[in-house]
């Protein structure tokens, strides 16, 4: 409980619909009960950033825009605050205020006191019209009303009764259900009741054997904090090399602002559990209870209320006001210099270059890689198949168009790339740059190749049928034969780098028992036939296989 704050709460009522008002006057920092410190903020803070799998930026965008998505307890981060808290001798409670309205209250670590902690609670009771007046039963308050002859407001002092379900104050020698009669009023609250706070907050129960000033880390988990990567790859005119930035966005869901604080993002897909995730506040909202409405079923009116009443009702209320934006407010990049990245067990992690500010309900893209020159390999790959059901001609199919980089640690790139989306564009000798589509990929160590799937090509083109097919069976094993022809079309002015892979290789007993050209297995661990294609030319494959199961 925040004492020494003039606060004050205006419930302005006409009717059923009720707006509140939050004002605060200037005081003391922070004043608590006997025996309870509180500590307001931290001094300073660190933010760890996880996620347990690629996130799409663009997706994670739309989503913020849904008034029911609840992103505020997707994602997960670390929060490390360092705080200063005088203790006093004896046993005290300590409230953290401040914490990130996320805050996974079990995972909370404290570290600093002189003594051990006795217990820990979670304080989820927010601060709304409907939990004021349910914690202010029997306080006295201040009700303000315009006098509808005079236009004068009039101050009248009254006792709530009743709370949320239905307010009903005692003023001038008699009861009244809040907001029945039909006059616009506001209730003024000089205080805002124990327990009651506009963020969730952490309190501990301690006990020191000597009062002292001294400095705690307080470490938890918390929801509403998501990262993503991007990446703007830019070909040069040949196509043979690109260059490549990459960005990391960090978006933060939630009510809680980071000023100032180291950030780092952990790629990897972390493993987490269900029960993960905050508790949801309580949110007790104030409802209306006027006789003879909500508490009868049958009877007749006062004489003169129903008069009153129609004439209420043919007022049409205000509209609500506006549902604060489920998404984020800013969209702040930075690019002056280049994340780092280091191990953390088997996964990376990315350290920004500079603290920065992550705030409540905001978006910041800090760039995380930089490289030049990458050489690219431009692949045509098509998938070809000999099963029964396909004996005849099939094609000609466009094949798929696939830039593949070199990622070993002797390379031009060599780095753990994250998964994300590739944003590409084509420079050219005689003009301008163009975009030439989008890939995703997926989080690639170093030592393995990347490869972006861009589209397909027009330009090379495949057909291919089975031209024998035949089926036994020895014993309790069936063995199949097949022999394919393909047939490759490229009708392009360059010429094409074609990959060819047996669909069924995956198959039981797989084997390729004759071929026209060798083929070997990929990096990938799949067997293919990769060649040449001359411009305007077409280019030849068959091979045999059997299948045993």
């Amino acid at each position: 409980m925040r004492i020494g704050l003039s606060l004050i709460l205006a419930l302005v009522l006409s009717g059923l619909v009720a707006s509140a008002v939050l004002a605060q006057a200037n005081g003391p920092a922070a004043v608590a009960e006997p025996g309870v410190t509180v500590s307001q903020g931290p001094d300073a803070v660190s933010v760890v950033i996880y996620r347990d799998r690629p996130v799409n930026t663009v997706e994670l965008m739309r989503r913020s825009q849904q008034s029911w998505a609840r992103l505020d307890r997707e994602g997960l981060a670390l929060i490390v605050e360092t705080r200063t808290i005088d203790l006093p001798a004896g046993e005290a409670v300590i409230r953290f205020e401040g914490v990130a309205g996320g805050i996974v209250g079990q995972s909370a670590v404290l570290e600093g006191l002189p003594a051990g902690v006795i217990e820990r609670n979670t304080d989820f009771d927010l601060l709304t019209p409907g939990s004021l007046f349910e914690r202010s039963i029997g306080e006295t308050v201040r009700v303000v009303r315009v006098n509808p002859v005079t236009g004068n407001a009039e101050e009248h002092v009254a006792v709530i009764r009743a709370g949320a379900n239905g307010p009903v104050l005692e003023v001038d020698g008699g009861f009244e259900a809040l907001s029945c009669s039909g006059l616009t009023q506001r209730v003024v609250f000089d205080r805002v009741p124990e327990g009651l706070s506009d963020q969730p907050s952490l309190s501990v129960r301690t006990r020191a054997g000597t009062a002292g000033r001294y400095t705690v880390t307080l470490a938890y988990l918390a929801t509403g904090l998501q990262w993503s990567s991007d990446y703007v790859a830019e070909l040069a005119p040949d196509g043979r090399s690109m260059t490549l930035t990459g960005w990391l966005t960090l978006a933060n869901f939630g009510s809680t602002g980071f000023v100032d604080a180291p950030v780092q993002a952990v790629a990897g897909n972390l493993r987490t559990q269900a029960g993960t995730v905050p508790v949801d506040a309580v949110r007790l909202p104030r409802r209306a209870g006027c006789w003879p409405q909500d508490t009868t079923t049958g009877g007749e009116m006062p004489e003169g209320y129903a008069a009153e009443s129609r004439a209420y009702a043919m007022a049409p209320p205000p509209p609500p006001p506006p549902p604060p934006p489920a998404g984020v407010q800013d969209i702040v990049v930075t690019g002056s210099r280049v994340a780092r990245e280091d191990d953390l067990g088997d996964y990376k992690i990315y350290t920004l270059p500079e603290r920065t500010t992550v705030a409540a309900r905001q978006t910041k893209q800090v760039r995380f890689l930089e490289r030049r020159d990458v050489p690219v390999e431009r692949l045509y790959r098509a998938r070809v198949d000999g099963s029964s059901d396909l004996i005849g001609v099939i094609g000609p199919f466009q094949t798929d168009i696939v830039l593949k980089l070199d990622n070993d640690a002797g390379s031009a790139l060599g780095l753990a790339l994250p998964g994300g989306t590739w944003s590409l564009r084509q420079q050219r000798t005689d003009g301008p740059t163009f975009f030439t589509g989008e890939a995703r990929s997926t989080d690639r160590p170093v030592g393995l190749p990347v490869e972006l799937s861009i589209g397909q090509s027009p330009n090379v083109r495949v057909r291919h049928r089975a031209t024998e097919y035949s089926s036994s069976r020895t014993g309790g094993v069936a063995t199949t034969l097949y022999t394919v022809e393909v047939e490759i079309l490229n009708a392009g002015s360059d010429s094409a780098r074609l990959e060819i892979i047996p669909r069924s290789y995956f198959q039981p007993g797989f084997i390729i028992t004759r071929e026209s050209r060798e083929s070997a297995l990929t990096e990938g661990g799949y067997p293919a036939w990769t060649f040449d294609v001359p411009p305007r030319s077409v280019e030849r494959l068959s091979y045999s296989y059997r299948l045993e199961y």
